[in-house]
Order: C-alpha cells, then sequence, then structure tokens
C-alpha cells in the first residue's frame, strides 16, 4: 500500500534532522506514550504517595513535566520504571536505534491501555532526537495479515505510526505527527479517545507542566493542563478527509483533596465536499450546529458531528482506593450534551513483599439510552445522519473498542515486581451492538454475546538490550440468534531490541 503524501513529508524532515545530528549518541523522547500498562501503575502509584504532582489523565504524558513534579522520596517498593525512563530520556542527540517484531492472530476484538500487535505480523523501526527545544522520532511500521475492517478494507503494508516533530516554547509544545493518545483514568478502554484505532494525523497544542494559577482567584483550580488537536482522517469513508479537533482540560481542584477532572471535546468537520470555511469552525466551536434548531434545516449548514463530556478520579482521603468515571453526549441542548453514555470504575492497589498489585472493576455502557431511556437515542453513539463512518478510523472507533450500543464489564489486575517483570489479566463479559442495528465496528448489524480472558507478560532483560511482551487468551463471540459461535484462543507476541 502507498504511503500517503503527508507521511513522506513527516519522514523526509526526519531524515534531514536524524542525518543533520548523525554525530550525536544519546536517547531521548519527551513524551510517554499510552503502551505500558505497567509504568502506568507505577507512575498512579507514585502520584497517590505523592512523589510526583500533576495531571495524569491526558497521554502522551510530558516526561518534562514528571520531572518537574517528581519529588525526593522513601516509596516502600523498590521497582523503578519511570527512574529509569526519565534516566534513559533525559538525554540530548540522537537515539540507538529500537526495532522491533510482532506476532499475533487476528482474534483482536478489545484492545486496552498497551500496544499489541496491529497485524498477523508487525515489525517496526524507530529512532529519535532531542535538543533543549526541538525533537522528533521517525517510526517506520511495517503490517502483514490485517484482518479485514467492517467494510471489509485491509491495510496491510508501510506505514508512520509513532512518528512526529515536536517543537517547546516556554510552558507549551507543538507537535505534528501520528501519536497514540488514550483521554481519560479507565483502563479497559475511553470514551472520546482511546489507542484503540491507529494513530490519526494532526498538529497538537500541550501545556507541558501543569502547575496552577498564580491568581487567588484562580489557584483553587490547582495544577492544570491543556491538549488540543487537528487532525486529517482517511479519504475511504462516506465523507472523505473529513477533519478531527479534539480538545481536552484537566486539573486537580484544590477545595478535594484527591480529585482529578477532565472536560473533553471532539469535533469531526469539513471534508471531501462539506463545508470548511472559517465560518464553519467557528461555528462548530460555537455549537451552532444542530439541524433544526440553530442552522435551520438545511444541513449544508451544519457544521459537522461532536462529542463532549467529562471524567473524573477520586482518591478519597488517602485511602488505596478510587472512584473514576466518564460521561459523554452524542448530541448538544443548550451547550450540555444529551444521547449520554457512561463508563465508571474502581480501582484499589497494595504493596506486597516484592511487588505491588493493582485490581480495577470497569462499566461501560455505550447505548446513549441510560439518561432518557429514550429508544430514538440507540444507533447514535459514534456516528452521525452526515458523518456516517462516525468517529471511526481505519476500521476502527477512536473511543471505546465496544463500539455503539454496547454494555460491558471489565475486571483486571496488574502485578509488578521488584525487578520490573510485570503480570497482568483482564476478564471482560457483556454484550455488544445490544440491539443489533446501526453500524458497529466490532458486531456489524447484529448483536454478539462477548466473553473473554486475557493474560499478558512483560519482561525486560537489560545486559542484552531486550524487552518481551506476550499474551495469552481466550475469546467467545456468539451472535445472538444465530446458531454459530466464533471462539478461540488468543495470543500475541513482540521482542524489541535497542541497538
Amino acid at each position: 500500500m502507498l504511503i500517503a503524501v503527508h507521511e513522506i513529508i513527516v519522514s523526509s524532515r526526519l531524515l534531514f534532522l536524524f542525518a543533520f545530528m548523525i554525530g550525536l549518541k544519546l536517547a531521548a523522547e519527551p513524551f510517554l506514550d499510552p503502551t505500558d500498562p505497567f509504568l502506568r501503575h507505577e507512575i498512579r502509584l507514585l502520584k497517590d504517595h505523592g512523589s510526583i504532582s500533576g495531571t495524569m489523565g491526558t497521554w502522551p504524558l510530558s516526561l518534562g513535566g514528571l520531572k518537574e513534579g517528581k519529588a525526593d522520596g522513601e516509596v516502600a517498593w523498590k521497582h523503578d520504571l519511570l527512574g529509569k525512563t526519565l534516566a534513559r530520556e533525559n538525554n540530548l542527540g540522537l537515539s540507538p536505534l529500537r526495532a522491533s517484531i510482532g506476532f499475533a492472530d487476528n482474534r483482536v476484538t478489545a484492545r486496552s491501555f498497551g500496544d499489541e500487535p496491529r497485524a498477523n505480523f508487525h515489525s517496526r523501526v524507530k529512532a529519535s532526537w532531542m535538543s533543549d527545544r526541538f525533537a522528533a522520532r521517525l517510526s517506520i511500521s511495517a503490517l502483514s495479515g490485517v484482518e479485514s475492517d467492517w467494510k471489509g478494507r485491509a491495510d496491510d503494508g508501510l506505514n508512520l505510526d509513532g512518528s512526529y516533530l515536536a517543537a517547546r516554547l516556554g510552558n507549551w509544545s507543538g507537535s505534528f505527527g501520528k501519536v497514540e493518545r488514550w483521554w481519560g483514568p479507565g483502563w479497559d478502554g475511553s470514551l472520546i479517545l482511546s489507542s484503540n484505532a491507529r494513530p490519526i494525523p494532526a498538529v497538537s497544542l500541550d501545556r507541558r507542566v501543569p502547575e496552577p494559577f498564580d491568581s487567588k482567584w484562580l489557584s483553587w483550580i490547582g495544577p492544570w493542563s491543556f491538549h488540543s488537536f487537528i487532525g486529517r482522517m482517511e479519504k475511504e469513508r462516506h465523507v472523505p478527509n473529513p477533519y478531527l479537533w479534539g480538545m481536552r482540560v484537566e486539573f486537580e481542584p484544590t477545595m478535594v483533596a484527591g480529585l482529578e477532572i477532565g472536560l473533553f471535546r471532539m469535533i469531526q468537520l469539513g471534508g471531501q465536499g462539506r463545508p470548511q470555511s472559517l465560518k464553519i469552525w467557528v461555528d462548530a466551536f460555537l455549537s451552532q450546529d444542530n439541524v433544526g434548531g440553530n442552522t435551520g434545516n438545511d444541513p449544508a449548514k451544519e457544521p459537522g458531528n461532536q462529542l463532549a463530556g467529562l471524567d473524573l478520579r477520586w482518591r478519597p482521603f488517602d485511602f488505596p482506593f478510587a472512584a473514576y468515571g466518564q460521561i459523554a453526549g452524542e448530541d448538544e441542548d443548550d451547550f450540555l450534551p444529551n444521547a449520554l453514555f457512561f463508563q465508571y470504575g474502581i480501582e484499589t492497589w497494595a504493596v506486597l513483599e516484592n511487588a505491588t498489585f493493582r485490581f480495577f472493576a470497569e462499566y461501560a455502557d455505550l447505548t446513549s439510552t441510560w439518561w432518557t431511556n429514550d429508544p430514538k437515542s440507540r444507533n447514535v453513539t459514534y456516528v452521525h445522519h452526515i458523518y456516517q463512518d462516525g468517529f471511526r478510523y481505519l476500521g476502527r472507533t477512536i473511543g471505546h473498542w465496544a463500539d455503539q450500543d454496547s454494555k460491558l464489564v471489565s475486571i483486571g489486575g496488574l502485578l509488578l515486581r521488584e525487578d520490573g517483570t510485570g503480570w497482568g489479566g483482564t476478564l471482560r463479559t457483556g454484550k455488544l451492538n445490544e440491539d443489533g442495528g446501526g453500524s458497529s465496528s466490532v458486531s456489524n448489524g447484529y448483536s454478539t454475546d462477548l466473553l473473554s480472558v486475557e493474560l499478558y507478560h512483560s519482561r525486560v532483560y537489560e545486559d542484552n538490550g531486550l524487552e518481551v511482551t506476550a499474551s495469552l487468551g481466550w475469546e467467545s463471540l456468539k451472535p445472538v440468534n444465530y446458531s454459530s459461535k466464533n471462539e478461540g484462543m488468543t495470543s500475541c507476541l513482540s521482542v524489541s531490541r535497542t541497538f
């Protein structure tokens, strides 16, 4: 498959930078991708212990922010994945080459916080470079044996997923590239933005260090961060190449200890055959985009498709326990979202003799009917009457992997040993596309009973520069009112080496 023009531009600029800096040697990265659940577990431990400060619900995380927010102090565990990451990435210059090879079956229905291969065969080579103000990463992947998506497409071939150019100006960073994102406190999914789909090429603006306002009138907001990106979606859609505009504000109000709040919004607009003038962008931002409401009855005047909502995580009274939730709306009424869908969960953690442990239980309801029980709100989550492919990219939702009208319970745990070896597992059960109507990337045109279990493992061999991740599981997909059942073992293996 041919590489898109924007990918060629990205790679040529990155290659120029790498060639220019070829004499430098040390590794460096300014961002932390949402690919390692064990590192995320440790960061959460440090945050809840008070050893690091700042907001933690928006990935990729700024390593500069983590470094500046990290406090010296004793902790009750011995693993130090974050410390090793900061030591490795806090260097200027060109990184060593990192190569990986991955194998997987094509039964990857669920993609939670992690980095499973996206095809039967997935190979990748990447290198990065950073100065005190600029950074770049070139990541070239090859996919072979990609499972056909819900529209019969299989996106094999080369891609530049994970590549970017970035620049820092004060406490802000701007970037252009294709990076994984995860917004929200969930472990098995996010309603608004997850790493379920491949990364969308985008320009972005992010606040690096979530410092509080100096003003006494605004200091109650606490540490805050802002993130925004504008991306371009693929051509093979009902409306080709629409734009995707995401915005997120996250803060920790000082009035309630242990509370983290995120406000988010996603706008899909423009594209081939659709208006995309500055007025359309302004109208979309001001929510002037409802046919029959504030745009009259002319669909041509409707700017686009929107999602908005909030998420929160609260750890009460310094207990080793937190409750979290996320709510999103597929429509808007008087500047408030409606046609709501939900995700909420609990998590707890413990320090054992030579390891740490985390347990979570999570429930997602993507039916958009919980609030009003209006059957007309069925088959609207992640879809739109104009942008009929909705909030999906290259065959997968950019939000929760279970897609529209699904109800799902996920129970999982992680164990991280003092040597950095990690073990984890997730049990999932529920119904995909509950009413069997509409479109769905995981259960298109019918309802499916899902039951799956997955065990995964991560291990680093520092002397050899190797990192190995593997998973093994079982999955059952039983379409309702059909006698056939799709079930079997699931597995993947990925090996990475730094040269």
